[in-house]
């Protein structure tokens, strides 16, 4: 879920691309089974293919820009998602009593009471944690709270539980606002159950921002799809035909 904003962006992209394709979307059917299905001409299926090969190109290339961010996205998420699960089991950790995360959260196992509250007690403010944290971005420069210098000033402490207080401080992201941090901070200091609220609900959002990308998705490759069949072979009977025998209507 590190790549939520990539995922908006893509689902922002093909979005609006769809959006605008429902506008301008010619009015030729999408399938031309036969000449007698819909009573068209020989004459008529030319413009009717010639209007589907245009309704490809549109929708094809409209949701090209944000199928290419999210299929560049998907690697990069599945990859920190690994790495996530490889902290099962690995670092220090103070043992005893559970927070109790939702197992929908997905991390590889629950964590301790003591190790979360080692984190939470520790006296830099997210200020000198900026400050003394690497530069290595602009947003670090820029005053922004980023993981490598949360885990920096958290030495010692297991590293499972320091990323799952940062995603939920940051919704799948590795830098956050100083001041949302700060206030987060103390809402996990001050109320024993915020943490693993905030992180199921930060978790839900990733998830749901995943879920509208990949229905779209599914809008723009079953029309373009159609288009293609309706442009280029009209009178290819579908996918109970096989695959194997378009050339046979092209």
């Amino acid at each position: 879920m590190k790549n939520l904003p990539t995922i908006l962006a893509s689902t922002f992209f093909l979005g609006s691309s769809i959006i605008c394709n429902c506008f301008v979307t010619p009015q030729a059917p999408l399938r031309l089974k036969s000449t007698t299905d819909l009573s068209l001409s020989e004459a008529d299926i030319p413009a009717a293919a010639e209007d589907a090969r245009k309704l490809f190109f549109l929708w094809f290339f409209g949701g090209s820009g944000g199928g290419g961010i999210a299929l560049a996205a998907f690697p990069k998420m599945f990859a920190r998602f690994q790495g996530v699960r490889n902290l099962k089991g690995v670092g220090p950790t103070l043992g005893g009593e559970a927070i109790g995360l939702n197992p929908l959260c997905g991390y590889p196992e629950d964590l301790s009471r003591a190790d979360v509250d080692k984190i939470l007690k520790n006296r830099m403010s997210v200020e000198q944690m900026v400050e003394k944290g690497p530069k290595d971005s602009m947003w670090a420069q820029k005053g922004y709270l980023r993981y490598e210098a949360f885990e920096a000033a958290n030495k010692n402490c297991n590293p499972l539980a320091l990323k799952v207080i940062f995603d939920a401080m940051t919704t799948s992201t590795s830098t956050v606002d100083p001041e949302t941090a700060k206030e987060l901070l103390d809402e996990f200091k001050a109320d024993n159950t915020a943490l693993k609220r905030v992180s199921l609900q930060s978790k839900a959002k990733g998830y749901s921002a995943i879920g509208l990308l990949l229905f779209l998705l599914g809008i723009t490759a079953n029309i373009t799809g159609e288009a293609v069949a309706a442009g280029w072979f009209p009178d290819w009977p579908g996918f109970s035909a096989g695959i194997t025998t378009i050339p046979d209507y092209w």
